[in-house]
């Protein structure tokens, strides 16, 4: 479907943000659509209370990262109440793991739950215990952090179906929700990987209900004629490296996104981060947008009991 023919209805059929797996396209638009919304009303100084009286709880690892910050400021623009409790690893996989405690913590008046940690199984463990909405904000490979990618391609692109996306990385660090969000939109997708790291026949399967797939271990075949390229820096031991020169196989207008950090050294050169097809930045200011979009949806919709 061309997102841009979308007619959003402002509502989605879901409780949690886990993994973008069980997520639609239509599921997918309609946060895209609210993020746009959100944006514009922002823009113009409209005050928002989609999260009005309600609290919203974030369980991490860590004392500072990109994701906490754009976390607390969706938050805090939807007129909700963050509480962020920071916890050692040992201390939040106890917490996580513990049913009783998990419901404990709902039952205090919390309104949701944003999980960052590295691993999408803990939002899945919270998930089960939990009645009320759990999001995994996870900073590398979580589905806000898909939808932020898919946001930027729509707003540099015009359009999400039809492109050629290569994907540099291991597939097991973003397949859950990248591989899914891309998929699910339309992209012709071109994975980049050592052939002992193909992803799962679930994974390429549930592509190839939706667009072509292919898997390569070439970087250069990978990138020829391509739209979009997903850098992921994780897994590899920078097995590949992204730049301009090998970029320039891709399409002249290409946008190449990133999960921040870049690492020096890592699997994306200098000159690909300072040239105009970086879109890494642009990304990062998308996250925000797609949080208030996410907790609209799913927290703004449960009623508060004063």
């Amino acid at each position: 479907m061309d997102v841009n023919k979308f007619s959003p209805t402002g509502a989605i059929d879901k409780k949690h943000l886990v993994s973008l797996a069980n997520y639609t396209e239509d599921e997918i638009y309609e946060i895209l659509y609210k993020a746009k919304e959100i944006s514009t009303r922002l823009f113009a100084g409209e005050k928002l209370n989609f999260l009005k009286n309600k609290y919203v709880t974030l369980l991490t690892k860590r004392s500072f990262a990109r994701s906490r910050i754009a976390f607390e400021t969706a938050v805090t623009k939807l007129s909700g109440i963050p509480m962020i409790s920071t916890m050692h690893g040992s201390e939040l996989e106890t917490i996580i793991k513990d049913k009783l405690t998990m419901e404990a913590i709902a039952s205090y008046g919390v309104n949701a739950i944003v999980v960052q940690t590295a691993e999408a199984s803990d939002a899945e463990q919270i998930e089960k215990y939990a009645h009320i909405p759990v999001i995994n904000a996870n900073s590398k490979s979580g589905p806000c952090e898909a939808l932020s990618a898919l946001l930027t391609v729509w707003r540099r692109k015009g359009k999400l179906s039809g492109l050629k996306l290569t994907m540099v990385g291991d597939p097991a660090v973003y397949a859950d929700s990248f591989i899914y969000a891309f998929a699910n939109c339309g992209f012709d997708i071109t994975l980049v990987c050592p052939a002992d790291k193909n992803p799962p026949d679930e994974v390429i399967n549930h592509c190839n209900q939706y667009g072509d797939l292919i898997i390569t271990d070439s970087l250069d075949d990978g990138l020829t004629g391509a739209d979009v390229v997903f850098v992921s820096e994780d897994g590899l031991d920078f097995t590949y490296t992204v730049d301009t020169v090998n970029l320039g196989l891709a399409k002249p207008d290409v946008i190449v996104l990133h999960t921040l950090p870049v690492l020096e050294d890592g699997n994306l050169s200098a000159d690909v981060v300072a040239s105009p097809a970086f879109a890494g930045l642009e990304e990062a200011t998308c996250l925000p947008e797609i949080e208030m979009a996410v907790l609209s949806l799913l927290v703004g919709k449960v009623k508060t009991v004063l």
